[in-house]
């Protein structure tokens, strides 16, 4: 089974020991092997803030659906 995400997708940070840092939007930067727990990992970018973080597949979800009340 392969990563469920690609490079240069866009996504955000579902995990919620990130609480004060999942509002921004992250860009995966690049795929990483499974973990020790067999779960597929990322390492992410902030497009803001630059800042980058390895997650596993389960901490994102793919940005594309939009909440009500945001537009840009």
């Amino acid at each position: 089974m392969g990563h469920k995400y690609s490079m240069g997708q866009l996504v955000h940070a579902a995990a919620a020991h990130f609480a004060d840092r999942t509002s921004g939007t992250y860009e995966i930067v690049r795929l990483m092997p499974e973990n020790s727990a067999g779960e597929l990992g990322y390492r992410i970018r902030d497009t803001l803030s630059g800042t980058q973080r390895a997650v596993g597949e389960s901490e994102i979800r793919a940005v594309g659906t939009k909440q009500a009340g945001h537009s840009h």
